[in-house]
């Protein structure tokens, strides 16, 4: 791991004069040298063209299942027919990259996930005003090293507070410490989830496939091997089965929002901008998350998975 930490460090400092956001919130004053932003952070990954992007999910890079099992959900009912396909991304807001930081989770969270239920509830077109910001929860955990956060903490954070808008706490990509001021707080109570819950890992593909067409995208915490995103035989950025050296992997978390039989897999979106993957979305191939209760399993990605209700 040490090796593969180093490699990723000289790789990521040949190419830091090169990368660019193309689709960041705030592209404009970034500092790719802040102090606050640690340069040999973990929280990276870097693809075989040498683009180095952030990911920033606290978890143990082994692949193993997470079980919650204080906060299960429980007797969920699978429909006896389920469509072959199913897509969310329509209500969405715009797919952006986070830059610097390892706040993958507050944008699965706060920005798509947060954002998505509040376009629903409301059916207003989004603008900055009913975005809602990474910033917010990321720098209320992650303290002064930008380093990673949990899915877990990071829903208890929404469920407690909410979150705000860009347009009251904009996205810094160059910052962590930043601290939202009372009002913003008050405002962001409005947000709130009222309930998130850990899937079991049994019979998980059937129960994020009636949960996705109920409405409700599921947060996934995953390791990336350099497998991630390569073009498969369906001519789509994927992730598909292969053996998993966990020498060589970086823990992400992201939301998923559709499936589709005919190429076996769910869409997923990530926080690396448009130019990356298929316009910023990738698609997980099923086998991951049938693995996650097969110990033998040599394709075992998907850590953990969550949803939220809105309150």
């Amino acid at each position: 791991m040490k090796k593969f930490q180093i490699l990723l460090l000289a790789i990521s400092l040949s190419v830091i004069s090169c990368y660019t956001d193309r689709d960041d919130l705030n592209s404009e004053g970034r500092n790719p040298n802040n102090p606050e932003i640690p340069q040999e952070h973990e929280n990276q990954f870097v693809t075989e063209d040498g683009e180095v992007f952030s990911t920033g999910l606290d978890c143990n890079g082994t692949g193993e299942y997470n079980i919650d099992s204080a906060n299960l959900l429980e007797n969920i009912s699978i429909p006896d027919s389920i469509p072959a396909n199913f897509d969310l991304s329509e209500n969405l807001p715009p797919v952006r990259n986070q830059g610097n930081l390892g706040s993958c989770v507050s944008w699965a969270t706060s920005y798509y996930m947060k954002s998505f239920q509040e376009k629903i509830e409301s059916g207003l077109p989004y603008s900055e005003a009913n975005i809602f910001s990474p910033s917010y929860t990321y720098n209320q955990l992650t303290g002064d090293d930008c380093g990673g956060t949990s899915i877990q903490e990071t829903l208890a954070l929404i469920e407690e507070q909410g979150v705000a808008t860009l347009e009251l706490f904009p996205y810094m990509d160059d910052n962590c410490t930043t601290q939202p001021d009372e009002t913003v707080t008050e405002a962001a109570s409005d947000a709130r989830i009222s309930d998130f819950k850990a899937l079991s890992g049994e019979n998980m593909i059937a129960e994020m496939k009636t949960l996705i067409t109920q409405q409700n995208p599921i947060v996934i915490g995953a390791v990336l091997s350099p497998e991630f995103g390569k073009t498969d035989s369906f001519g789509l950025s994927a992730y598909r089965e292969h053996s998993v050296d966990y020498d060589e992997v970086t823990c992400h978390a992201m939301l998923v929002i559709g499936f589709d039989d005919e190429v076996n897999a769910f869409k997923v979106v990530n926080s690396w901008g448009q130019g990356w993957g298929d316009a910023g979305f990738v698609w997980i191939d099923y086998q991951a998350f049938e693995n996650v209760t097969d110990e033998n399993a040599t394709f075992k990605v998907i850590n953990e998975a969550y949803v939220a209700f809105d309150l």
